[in-house]
């Protein structure tokens, strides 16, 4: 590529890094929340489905 002086020695390697870096840490942080709404709806759905069980039994 000619030398456009818009990048210095290495300077592209270090921005390419450094974007790889944050494409990495905003995929953890995304996979981190959609594990966290996994659990609160399964957490949900136990409580439901004992909740009902409970009610089930005591109406005998």
């Amino acid at each position: 590529m000619a030398d456009d002086g818009w990048y210095e020695d290495g300077e592209m390697d270090r921005e390419a890094a450094r974007a790889r870096r944050v494409a990495w840490i905003g995929m953890s942080v995304v996979t981190g929340l959609f594990g966290v709404v996994v659990l609160t709806v399964a957490a949900v759905a136990l409580v439901v489905v004992l909740a009902l069980g409970y009610a089930m039994a005591v109406m005998d």
